[in-house]
């Protein structure tokens, strides 16, 4: 439509330029100026212009040539006045078109965030008991099979009696089993120790090894039990060690929170421990 127009406008100028250079002869039409003016009117049908104007020259005879110049001027400003309409049209809908929404795009974003954390959390706890589960089943089908400790001293089973004087003997043997990575074996043999006595000054050491060894074995939710447990013995040389693993244990599963939260009340409690530096430094990281 725009090129009709466009065409319409210069064959418009073209035709009342040519009607105005001329000089006047009389108040009649030419022959020459009534097929300009039909070819204007068929112009203006194809492009479903009214002639109305074209008309009104033609009314009066005596003022046709005076009168062709406003005529012109006229449905110039017709034509700028279709093509301005056409752009206005094509601001409005620019402008209507709706914004995009950052706040809430990125409040969207927060929640996928948030709720994938959430599934992560749920996969670790799914897998500590999982872990928990096959390590009773190991235990349950080694209860059958299981050795006493052999002549020249070393593990071939758990431990089930121990005299009073075997008792550190036998948890140098768990300390072995865990500093050689053999982190099932170790949780073996200290719980085999605390069944056996709870009182020794060194069960509340024990109860520590098995949650470090858990820990090892990246089950933070069973470390974190685990060292939970430690408290439970009187006065107790690992309570600072056991409160600053469960710093890590819930700095290892992603809640930062917990993990604040144990850190600091390592540094209350036990402000001369060896695991304050340690403790600071992850808390001025968080």
């Amino acid at each position: 439509m725009f090129k009709y127009l466009t065409a319409f406008v210069l064959i418009f100028f073209l035709v009342t330029g040519c009607g105005g250079s001329r000089q006047g002869g009389g108040n009649e039409t030419t022959e020459e100026e009534q097929q300009q003016q039909e070819n204007l009117s068929e112009i203006e049908s194809l492009l479903g212009i009214s002639p109305g104007g074209s008309e009104a020259g033609k009314t009066q005879s005596g003022n046709t040539q005076s009168d062709t110049p406003k005529q012109a001027d006229t449905q110039n400003d017709d034509m700028l006045g279709l093509l301005g309409a056409n752009e206005m049209v094509d601001d409005s809908q620019q402008e209507n078109q709706a914004p995009v929404d950052n706040a809430k795009v990125k409040g969207m974003e927060k929640e996928l965030t948030n709720l994938k954390s959430q599934v992560h959390e749920k996969d670790l706890i799914i897998a500590d008991l999982k872990a928990q589960i096959d390590f009773q089943n190991e235990q349950l089908q080694k209860q059958s099979t299981r050795s006493p400790v052999t002549s020249g001293g070393s593990y071939s089973g758990a431990i089930d009696d121990v005299a009073p004087g075997e008792y550190q003997q036998r948890y140098q043997e768990a300390l072995d089993a865990f500093h050689s990575r053999s982190y099932t074996q170790s949780i073996e043999l200290f719980e085999s120790l605390l069944a056996n006595s709870s009182t020794n000054s060194l069960s509340d050491n024990a109860q520590y090894w098995i949650g470090e060894s858990w820990y090892a074995l990246r089950k933070y939710d069973t470390a974190i039990a685990a060292f939970h447990k430690v408290f439970t013995f009187p006065k107790s040389n690992k309570n600072p060690d056991a409160q600053f693993k469960l710093g890590l244990c819930y700095l290892r599963k992603g809640d930062t929170t917990k993990a604040r939260e144990e850190f600091q009340r390592l540094l209350d409690l036990y402000p001369n421990s060896e695991y304050t530096k340690r403790a600071q430094s992850h808390l001025s990281s968080l």
